[in-house]
Order: C-alpha cells, then structure tokens, then sequence
C-alpha cells in the first residue's frame, strides 16, 4: 500500500495542475509520476531513491514469480521502515 499511497498522493498533484477536463497519466511508475507533477527537482536524493526502491512494489498479479522474489526481500524491519519513509514523504509531498 505505500506504493499506491505515494501514487496517489503524486497524481493528486498532477491533478492540482491540469485543467477540469484532464486526467493525470494512467501510469503507476513513481519516478515518471514525480517527473510530471514537477516534484522531481525539489526531492532530496533520499526521496528520489525510495522512489525507485518502492516502483517494484506495483508489480501486476499476472506476475507470480516476481511477486514472490518481492514478497521474499521483505522483512519486518524493511516494511516498517519502509512505512515509516513513506509517511515522511507524504507529508512532504503535501506540503508542495
């Protein structure tokens, strides 16, 4: 969820920037979604990098077998980190 979470946070965003009748890009690559909300340029490396830590994180259910490579590399303690740095970014990205 904390992929979905940041996806959804970076095309609200998008959304704040078009006009009434746009839809931002139906895409879910989180490093593309930052090119195109302009927050790209304003993100610290550490942000940047938990970009693209988390993009693998959106992998389709046709997919099994990455998704058990995923599931395997994620410990307790990397989730709760993980979940701790996407609170961290969501406020950041809300302050934007």
């Amino acid at each position: 969820m904390c992929h979905q979470t940041i996806e959804k946070a970076l095309k609200a965003v998008i959304s704040k920037g078009c006009a009434e009748d746009e839809i931002p890009p139906k895409i879910h690559n989180l490093v593309r979604l930052s090119d195109v909300s302009g927050l790209t340029a304003k993100m610290t490396s550490e942000q940047s990098s938990l970009l693209e830590r988390m993009n693998p994180l959106n992998i389709e259910a046709r997919y099994p077998d990455c998704k058990r490579l995923i599931v395997a590399k994620l410990t307790n303690d990397y989730c709760q980190n993980l979940i701790k740095e996407t609170e961290e970014l969501l406020c950041w990205i809300k302050e934007q």
